[in-house]
């Protein structure tokens, strides 16, 4: 009896396995495959802020840097320049990749062409059970569902800028695996405080999202917000369905780490553990990569370790500090 049990349940529990839309999550230390996780950073042409261009041709914000490490990982910068071929190595090298905010066109730019390079490794890596996760803030939040799009759809106007709210939370929210595990009372202070900053002049409308099916059955919304105009809900956080894909519209790494007074940015304890817990949710999804440097020399020449970075809020940034390649 029990040998006839087993030849219907084996195969019924390898069905529904492959047919799963969910991605794989972090369940523990049996997904865990490096302890030593790095995450590459995408540059952008520093040619939008007036003198940025003479210390380098692009640059990336330090806060996204440290933002990564006080998680637990390493970084490397990733040039918006390197050819396919060079992206393709270094993808290989590394655990995950992160795509920050900013002003780059979402279809022309060096940062979108790079970009869609990664996140098409990615997909491919995916689909093949090697687990590389993404990530997108801001612009790069917008990056992903045009890529998801494949082009199609593009970001529209929004009022957003130097916006700081609570997120409205989906209703099946709590079961995404970005906020699965995030304790309650985090989430609670992210539905009712006023710390999730948001710098964006366009955003994925939610009138749009629910009519585009390339977008909703790859993403699955988790929060939302309205703009400034209070006329435009917007898409604020989101994890793709079979991906190890996630983003938000809003900029978690500045609550800890950009200290400008032209923003407002909150620094409570409230908003830098939230934004911690993001950082550390996806370094986590990091760990599952199986990826590697080959050469531990290769691997210490290509860290953030090799720059320095430089103060350049006075640059007409309201950065603290960059780095520029």
């Amino acid at each position: 009896m029990l040998g006839y049990l087993l030849t219907i349940l084996v195969p019924l529990v390898l069905c529904l396995r492959s047919n799963a839309k969910e991605a794989p999550f972090f369940r523990g230390n049996r997904d865990v495959f490096t302890n030593r996780p790095i995450i590459g950073v995408l540059s952008q042409d520093s040619s939008g802020f007036k003198n940025l261009g003479k210390h380098g041709k692009s640059y990336i914000a330090s806060s996204y840097i440290k933002y990564l490490e006080a998680a637990g990982a390493r970084v490397v910068p990733i040039r918006n320049d390197l050819t396919k071929s060079e992206l393709t190595k270094l993808f290989y090298s590394i655990n995950g990749v992160l795509f920050p905010g900013g002003g780059r066109d979402l279809l022309s730019s060096k940062y979108a062409k790079a970009g869609k390079v990664l996140f098409d490794l990615a997909v491919k890596a995916n689909d093949a059970g090697d687990v590389f996760p993404l990530w997108g803030t801001c612009l790069g939040f917008e990056l992903l569902f045009v890529l998801a799009s494949k082009g199609q759809h593009t970001p529209e106007k929004c009022k957003a800028e130097n916006y700081a709210i609570p997120l409205r939370f989906q209703p099946d929210s709590r079961k995404s695996r970005m906020f699965r595990y995030i304790p309650e009372n985090i989430l609670k202070d992210m539905r009712t405080r006023n710390m999730t900053l948001n710098m964006h002049k366009s955003c994925i409308r939610m009138t749009t999202f629910n009519k585009t099916k390339s977008l909703n059955t790859f993403f699955r919304v988790l929060t939302t917000n309205r703009d400034i105009d209070q006329d435009v809900d917007f898409v604020s956080t989101a994890e793709a369905y079979k991906y190890p894909f996630y983003g938000s519209q809003w900029h978690p790494e500045k609550n800890q780490f950009e200290w400008t007074h032209h923003e407002d940015i909150h620094h409570s304890y409230q908003a830098v553990r939230a934004a911690q817990a993001l950082a550390d949710f996806f370094v986590n999804q990091a760990r599952m990569s199986r990826h590697h440097f080959k050469d531990p020399l290769e691997e210490g020449r290509s860290l953030i370790f090799e720059y320095r970075p430089r103060y350049c809020y006075e640059e007409i940034t309201n950065f603290d500090e960059c780095y520029f390649f």
